[in-house]
């Protein structure tokens, strides 16, 4: 008498096989979400940090305090050349699992301009 095949234990493989493809996508979307938040904080603190300059105050404070936490303010640059006060803001983010381990830090520049005064 033969035994019929049977599909046990095969639910359990596929759920092995499945998560960590889930897992790894579902990382791969916060991280993207992550890079997206960063170079919108980066425009809104190159921004501030324009129309504090417009103003005779410190751009560099104005980009700080736009910037994420997890963001590394580089430099702040002033000058000329894109209107009347133009500012370059450059910052490091991390990607990875914060805490734990840095992927890789991703680069972001922007820049805005104010009219003086």
């Amino acid at each position: 008498m033969r035994r019929a095949r049977t599909d046990a234990g095969s639910l359990a493989v596929e759920l092995v096989a499945v998560v960590p493809v889930l897992l790894v996508v579902t990382l791969l979307c916060v991280q993207g979400f992550g890079a997206v938040s960063a170079v919108e904080a980066t425009q809104r603190a190159a921004r501030d940090a324009a129309r504090a300059a417009s103003l005779g105050e410190d751009p560099v404070a104005a980009a700080r305090a736009d910037l994420p936490l997890a963001g590394e303010l580089r430099r702040v640059s002033t000058g000329g050349g894109c209107g009347d006060v133009c500012v370059r803001v450059d910052v490091e983010v991390p990607l990875g699992v914060p805490g734990f381990v840095t992927l890789v830090r991703l680069p972001v520049s922007r820049t805005a301009a104010m009219p003086a005064g």
